[in-house]
Order: structure tokens, then C-alpha cells, then sequence
């Protein structure tokens, strides 16, 4: 690891050898990119924290149309997918990796305009103004769903002036995207803009008992529409509405390990959404200025699969089931704080005080058919919070930001097995953080950060028990709360021409009451009973940069690496089995993104990507791991006047590369012999695009 403390040398020097004359240039020669997410938009380079940006031209860069296809350039991130979408996101080792009949509260959370799309997957990102991921325990700033960490997008709004783009897309596997963007200003004080897509594939898998290639098919619309109005010089009011239709096929798992599936009644993933958002912003206030949110999301989705993955008939010892989940989600949350005028500071500090509350329902009905049965459940949450943070300068060039977040939960939960549970906690999170601004350039900070996850009911399990009288499972009713401890160190810097920007951090985390997934097999057969477990703690250190370089005029070059160590507390799975001090799952040692822009011409661009991430277990509950991969992506891109036009390949290299694992029996035809199960993610993908601008 000789290169790190190369590195953090080199990042701090950068800035360092400028001269005064140079040091004292217009803030205009910084980097432009401002965190959206914070309580105060900050340049990424001057804020305390471990986070990433991406932006349109990001975007672009590896042709992405989905979420899925931009995570790979994230340092210390990963996903699960188990679905037709990646849908559960890992932060430092540290995430969900399912969701079935129990409801989960994520440990990295997702926000689309401050809407909380936790757990759901995500579709379109044609509109995608910029993608924040923080890394590292956020619970100042977003509560419970930021145990690790949290991914905030903000979409792209109303604008002064007419401006819109249309694109269309072709590509391999019969797919085809088209989307369109308009915004414009109605008058003076009114402006809006709406954003439109749909993306349809035949999809990735071959069914071989049905003779079909479409079983595993993606057909997306998504809408999103803001409104925003400047109702006088002190208050803008802004409406943002948000439709989500989405009719995905699932059938994604083959007894053969491969892309050729056996399933005479494949599953499906459709998720119906709509979010309203009012979000006002007051600034006639002499000490503070005060923003607002109100948002609500209601989603349904349907969920399913064919259970044994085969047809009728293909063994004597068969079993045939099909498994589905039919889930609705309401939500209402408020966000109101107050942050701190410079007439409003508290002796010399910036503050910042808010509340948060929310109303969560989640009911959900599960039918499995080969036991001819139902379970269904409903889960009531409701949260209340209360925030603030201070900003203290020291001397010059020196600061203090202390964070404090007290919160509340409580939970009604009832089931069809007669289990009324009420669940309710107090928790807290904070962050304490030194920074030293070396220069405009330049900021060293030391954090520490506390960071937590409410608790639950294992409604599944305790459903179980009953039937099978199963004392084991009995056991496991509920689950705790979990508490994640974060030390960070880091160093942000960069030329003042902004030729070279580079990011490093280094952090140890230590979980307490680490929440894991656990599984018994009562029957030694295909069905499992799935439940959360707490295990006695987990350690997870490591560290992550990232760094842009300007060569010259024609090429940049783009690098963000990880290296992540992780470690199970005491733990002993329900079954008997030890992963006490195992690594944790879905957390590979090493991830690296490497990219280039090449400017050929003034119109002709060329970017090529590498990605590479370390294998890594599937599960905290068996020993089943993915394969290491590297993934390489291309780009030729000519630019005229407003049209722009472009050939890409995705995964060029054509590897297989999991997103979802599984280890156990499941074909008839070799006894149920106990086997890994891999979901793979896009083969290689061809396509051509083509956009215009105004």
C-alpha cells in the first residue's frame, strides 16, 4: 500500500506551490460542481465527507441509460439486483441485498429530487442533472436511511429561455430508447419543465422450455414534471411530480448457471409509482433562511418468479411453485429547517435546525402457490426528528462542524398469523469534523460520524414458527436496531487551471448490532424461511480516491480506486454455522474505474472506460462468491452543429459479471444438490445514438 501515502503527499502539494498572487484568483477558477444534498451547496472540493459526483457528461461517457450502468464508476460502491433492475445498494460493504416478506429499512438510501425512492430500483436517468453518492455514515443530514451512506439525484428543472433535448437509441437484444426533455419560463415569476422516456428490451436470458428471448424483457415509462414560481423576491415555490410505469419481466435464474433458463411460468416486475413534492424556499427572513418540503409517494409493484425454475415434468422428483409478492407503498414526510443568514449567526458559528416527520404503510400480500398459500401483513411507521448542525470557525483557514440528529420510530405490524407487534426506539446520530482550508484549492478534515438503522419484525419467520412449531424461529420475532461508527480522514485538491483534481479518504467503521440476513432450511428442500438477524458487531475499514487529469487540450483522464477490508462480529447463523471474522457480503476488496476522454477532432470524441472489481460473498449466511471482472466500455461520438451521434458497446469484453448469488439445492435432476446460483448483469451491448439539442 505504498501508494497511499504517495498519494494523499501528492494530493496535499498540488495547491501548495501555488504562489500568493495565484491563490488570491476569482473563486471563478474552481471547480464548479456544488453538492445539491448538503444543508448548504458547497463546491465538493470544499466539503468535509467522503462523496462523488457525477454529472451529464459522466453520463454520457459510458452511454448509461440506467442507474445500473453508472454504479461501476463509484469507488467502495456495489449493488444487488434479484430483481430485472439492481435494486439494493452497498456503500463501504455495507447495504441490503433483498427485500421478501419482512420490510427492510435500507442502509444506503436513494433521493430523486427529495423524494425517497429507498428499495425500489430505479429507472430513467435520461434527465439526470447530477448524481451525488455520500459515503460514510449521514444521519445529520438524512437520517435512517443513511447508515452508510446515501445517493441523492437531482433532475434537471425549468429554465428561463426554451431549452430541450430529444434522443433515440437502438442497441442489440431488440431494445430501443426515447426520451425528451423541454423546459421554459411561462413568464417573469413561472417556469417549467418535463422530462419524458421509454425504454423497451427484449432483455438478456433465452428461455429454453419456452422457446422465447423475451421473459426477462425491460418496458419502462417514466415522466417527470417541475414547476416552479418566484411568487415575490423573498419566496419561490416549486412542484415536482414524478410517474413511474414499469412492466419488467423476471426470469433471470437457470438451473445450468448460464442465460438459458428452464421456466414454464416466468415472473414478472412491475412497479406502478407516482410522488408529488411541494418544496418552497423563503429567504425575507433577516437571521435565516427557511426551506420546505412536503412530499408524498404511493407505489405498487407486483413481484414474482417461477419458484423451481423449471417446467412440469422435467424430473420425478420435482416440486413446481411459483412465488409472488404483491406489495403497496404509501409514504408522507415533511423537511422544514432553518439555516443561518450571515446577520444570523450564532456568535461566529453558521447553524442550521430542522425537524422531519413521516407517515410509512407498507402492506403486502405474498402467495406461494405449490402450498396453496397466503400471507399477507401490514407495517405502520411512523418517524419524528429533530436536527441541527454548527459551522465554527477557528482561525483562519480552520473550522469545526458538529452535527446532532435525535429520532424516533415506532411501529404498528400485523399479519394474517394473528402477530400484532409494536416496535418503537430512540435513536441518535451525529458527526463531528475538523477541517483545515489550506487555500481555495486545498481542504485536510478528520471526521467522526455516528450513523443508525431502525429495527423490525420478522413477520416471515414468526408466520413459520407457527406452522412448523419451530422454536428456532420463534426466536427471531424481532430484530435491533443497528449503530454504525465512522473515522475518516481526507484530502481534497487541485491545480488552480483545475488540470488535476484529486480526492482521498481513508475511514474505519466499526457496527454494533450489525444487521444480517439469515436463512433455515426446515425441510432440507428448496423452501426457506428467510428472517433479519443481528449479529454481535463488523469492522469495516479501508479507503477510496478519485482523481481527474487534463493531459492536454485532446485527452482526460478519469481514475477512482478502492481497496475495503471487512470482518463479521460474532456471529452463528440459526443452522449452526460459524462466519465469525469472514468477510462481510458484497464488499470486494478492490474496485477501480479507469476512463479517457479523447478529443480526435473538434467534432469527433472517443471514450473508452475500464472497471474492475475483486470478488466478493453473496451472503453473510453461506460461502458463495461472485468472480472478479473487468469491464470495458466504448464510445465514438461526432458532434454536429446541435445533432449529436454515437456508436457504443457496453461490457465490450462480454463478461459475465453476477449481481445476485444464491447457495443451495434446486435441481431435481442431481438430488438438490447444494450448488452456487448466479444472476448475471448485461452481456456485451451494441447501439447507436442519437440526440439533438437546443
Amino acid at each position: 500500500m505504498r501508494f497511499i501515502p504517495s498519494l494523499i503527499t501528492l494530493t496535499m502539494a498540488i495547491p501548495v506551490v501555488a504562489t500568493a498572487e495565484q491563490i488570491n484568483l476569482d473563486a471563478a477558477s474552481l471547480e464548479r460542481i456544488e453538492v445539491q444534498g448538503d444543508f448548504r451547496r458547497h463546491s465538493v472540493q470544499q466539503l468535509s465527507g467522503s462523496i462523488a459526483v457525477l454529472t451529464d457528461d459522466d453520463v454520457k461517457r459510458t452511454s448509461a441509460q440506467h442507474l445500473d450502468d453508472l454504479l461501476h464508476q463509484f469507488a467502495n460502491v456495489n449493488y444487488t439486483s434479484g430483481a430485472s433492475r439492481g435494486r439494493y445498494l452497498q456503500v463501504r460493504g455495507v447495504g441490503e441485498r433483498s427485500e421478501y416478506s419482512d420490510t427492510i429499512n435500507p442502509s444506503v438510501g436513494v433521493l430523486i429530487d427529495g423524494i425517497d425512492y429507498s428499495g425500489m430500483g430505479i429507472s430513467a436517468i435520461h434527465d439526470i442533472a447530477q448524481i451525488e453518492v455520500f459515503r460514510g455514515p449521514e444521519a445529520t443530514r438524512f437520517g435512517a436511511n443513511a447508515l452508510a451512506g446515501m445517493l441523492n439525484l437531482t433532475t434537471k428543472g425549468p429554465s428561463i429561455a426554451p431549452e430541450g433535448k430529444f434522443s433515440a437509441t437502438l442497441a442489440n437484444y431488440d431494445s430501443y430508447q426515447l426520451a425528451g426533455l423541454f423546459s421554459n419560463a411561462i413568464n417573469d415569476s413561472l417556469g417549467f419543465s418535463l422530462a419524458l422516456e421509454q425504454q423497451t428490451s427484449d432483455g438478456f436470458i433465452e428461455n429454453g422450455y419456452l422457446n422465447r428471448n423475451d421473459t426477462n424483457n425491460i418496458d419502462e415509462f417514466t415522466a417527470r414534471f417541475k414547476l416552479r414560481y418566484q411568487v415575490n423576491q423573498h419566496l419561490m415555490l416549486q412542484l415536482v411530480t414524478h410517474l413511474v410505469d414499469q412492466d419488467n419481466g423476471f426470469d433471470a435464474f437457470s438451473l445450468d448457471n448460464n442465460r438459458t433458463t428452464l421456466s414454464d411460468e416466468p415472473g414478472q416486475d412491475i412497479i406502478r409509482s407516482k410522488a408529488l413534492a411541494l418544496q418552497a424556499e423563503y429567504t425575507g427572513a433577516e437571521y435565516f433562511t427557511a426551506f420546505g418540503q412536503i412530499s408524498w409517494l404511493d407505489a405498487n409493484s407486483d413481484y414474482g418468479f417461477d419458484e423451481d425454475w423449471a417446467y412440469a415434468g422435467i424430473h420425478p422428483d420435482e416440486y413446481i411453485s411459483t412465488d409472488r409478492y404483491l406489495r403497496d407503498r404509501e409514504q408522507l414526510s415533511v423537511d422544514y429547517r432553518l439555516v443561518s443568514t450571515p446577520e444570523g449567526k450564532l456568535g461566529n458559528s453558521d447553524w442550521v435546525f430542522g425537524i422531519y416527520a413521516a407517515n410509512k404503510q407498507f402492506d403486502l400480500t405474498r402467495i406461494v402457490f405449490h402450498k396453496n398459500r397466503q400471507f399477507d401483513n401490514e407495517l405502520i411507521r411512523r418517524n419524528l426528528a429533530a436536527y441541527a448542525e454548527l459551522t465554527t470557525p477557528l482561525n483562519p483557514g480552520w473550522s469545526v462542524i458538529t452535527g446532532l440528529r435525535a429520532e424516533r420510530y415506532d411501529d404498528d405490524y400485523a399479519d394474517t398469523s394473528g402477530n400484532q407487534i409494536q416496535n418503537h426506539d430512540t435513536m441518535w446520530g451525529a458527526k463531528l469534523s475538523l477541517n483545515y482550508q489550506v487555500n481555495q484549492q486545498a481542504l485536510i478534515y478528520l471526521l467522526a460520524s455516528r450513523g443508525y438503522k431502525v429495527g423490525g419484525v420478522n413477520g416471515e419467520a414468526l408466520s413459520k414458527a407457527k406452522d412448523n412449531d419451530l422454536a428456532a424461529l420463534q426466536t427471531k420475532a424481532s430484530f435491533a436496531p443497528e449503530t454504525l461508527y465512522n473515522a475518516e480522514f481526507g484530502v481534497k485538491g487541485s491545480a488552480l487551471d483545475q488540470s488535476v483534481v484529486a480526492r482521498v479518504a481513508a475511514f474505519y467503521m466499526w457496527r454494533d448490532d450489525m444487521q444480517v440476513k439469515g436463512w433455515l432450511n426446515p425441510n432440507s428442500g428448496p423452501e426457506f424461511s428467510g428472517f433479519i438477524d443481528n449479529a454481535g458487531s463488523g469492522r469495516n475499514y479501508g479507503i477510496e480516491m478519485e482523481n481527474r487529469i487534463q493531459v492536454n487540450s485532446h485527452l482526460a483522464v478519469f481514475i477512482s480506486a478502492s481497496w475495503l477490508k471487512t470482518k463479521l462480529g460474532n456471529y452463528t447463523t440459526i443452522a449452526g454455522d460459524d462466519f465469525t471474522g469472514r468477510e462481510q457480503a458484497q464488499a470486494p476488496r478492490f474496485q477501480y474505474s479507469v476512463a479517457a476522454d479523447w478529443y480526435i477532432t473538434e467534432p469527433l470524441t472517443f471514450n473508452i472506460s475500464l472497471q474492475g472489481k475483486d470478488e466478493f460473498f453473496y451472503s453473510d449466511g453461506h460461502s458463495a462468491r461472485s468472480s472478479r471482472y473487468e469491464l470495458v466500455n466504448l464510445r465514438l461520438s461526432y458532434q454536429l452543429e446541435q445533432w449529436n451521434l454515437a456508436l457504443w458497446s457496453r461490457n465490450a469484453l462480454d463478461k459475465d459479471i453476477g449481481v445476485r448469488g444464491f447457495y443451495f439445492g434446486n435441481d431435481p435432476r442431481d438430488g438438490y444438490e447444494a450448488h452456487t446460483y448466479e444472476q448475471f448483469a448485461e452481456p456485451r451491448r451494441i447501439g447507436v445514438s442519437a440526440s439533438y439539442q437546443f
